[in-house]
């Protein structure tokens, strides 16, 4: 049951439309967006801690969690009609993906962390 958003994720990869697609690297203590299509750095900031994420209704969003080290992150989503899922990643090196069609929704990301 833990694992029902990355297999949606993986499964969605093939059919991402790059042109509505948001892709956002959360490292350590850093934010990095990327032109999809170019993989050109569009911006970056320093951040603490938690790190929320909107995502309008059309869009498809890239998260790769990369924490250079064997960390965990809180990866909660929470749609519109206020539905949520959580799940907690490997954040070492794994990048997530988003379904086309959900709509608008947050996705709220937590400090890296040690232990599952």
């Amino acid at each position: 049951m833990k694992h029902i958003l990355t297999i949606a994720f993986t499964l969605v990869c093939a059919t991402i439309s790059a042109q509505d697609t948001l892709c956002v690297m959360i490292c350590l203590d850093e934010v990095i967006n990327f032109d999809y299509q170019t993989s050109k750095i569009l911006n970056r900031y320093d951040h603490e801690g938690e790190v929320q994420l909107r995502v309008n209704e059309g869009e498809v969003l890239c998260l790769h969690l990369f924490d250079e080290k064997n960390r965990f992150r809180d990866v909660t989503t929470t749609f519109s009609e206020a539905e949520h899922t959580h799940n907690t990643f490997n954040s070492k090196d794994n990048p997530i993906y988003t379904g086309k069609g959900w709509g608008s929704f947050t996705v709220d990301i937590s400090k890296a962390r040690r232990k599952k």
